[in-house]
């Protein structure tokens, strides 16, 4: 679904998936758009792999896209029919979450994830996720996906999700038409992943 343009309330949906995730995570009613308003989604990601000597071995910069099960997550958010809940990002190998997130902290599961929305900067208005994995045996990324779990309303507690969260974003690692080429990644190098989700 690369390149595919939602109603500008996009943006909106995803800053209030960050509210989410520090607060309550409400959101039951937004300013309806000017008639042929559009915005594209972007997910620009950079993944750097660092040798146990913190020298860079490799290193991604790409875009992925959005995937069906996200835009459905934004629609729900919209109509106040779910409450954002924690972010995850994929990297084939294991999954980098946020402390909200319901699993227990080891791998396949790196629990450092940090989510920001900064209102000032290079990066005011994008929703920026960032943190760390190193796997424990040689490996290959080839594919990595972002993920927001979401939670029925009312809330009685804060919305947390198990990584099995809908997914949000997508891209496969494999060198063929356009793509990325796949990422190898020896045991004890560290994975540094940042994904920007950025409106235009």
């Amino acid at each position: 679904m690369k390149g595919k343009r939602l109603a500008a309330f996009a943006a909106v949906a995803l800053v209030a998936a960050i509210v989410g995730t520090a607060g309550a995570g409400l959101l039951h009613r937004v300013a309806t758009p000017p008639l042929g308003s559009q915005v594209t989604v972007h997910g620009q990601w950079t993944i750097i792999v660092r040798n146990k000597q913190h020298r860079i071995v490799a290193r991604r910069h790409f875009e992925n896209s959005l995937v069906s099960t996200g835009a459905g997550t934004i629609a729900q958010l919209l109509t106040g029919n779910a409450a954002a809940g924690s972010w995850g990002v994929n990297v084939t190998f294991g999954a980098i979450i946020d402390q909200y997130n319901s699993a227990p902290d080891g791998a396949p599961f790196y629990k450092n994830l940090v989510v920001t929305a900064p209102t000032s900067g290079p990066d005011a208005n994008k929703v920026v996720l960032s943190g760390t994995a190193t796997p424990s045996s040689d490996t290959t990324i080839t594919q990595v996906d972002t993920y927001v779990g979401t939670c029925a309303l009312p809330l009685t507690t804060h919305c947390t999700n198990v990584p099995a969260a809908p997914e949000f974003t997508h891209k496969a690692l494999d060198g063929l038409n356009g793509d990325p080429a796949a990422v190898p990644v020896a045991a004890g190098q560290q994975v540094a992943v940042t994904v920007k989700l950025s409106f235009s």
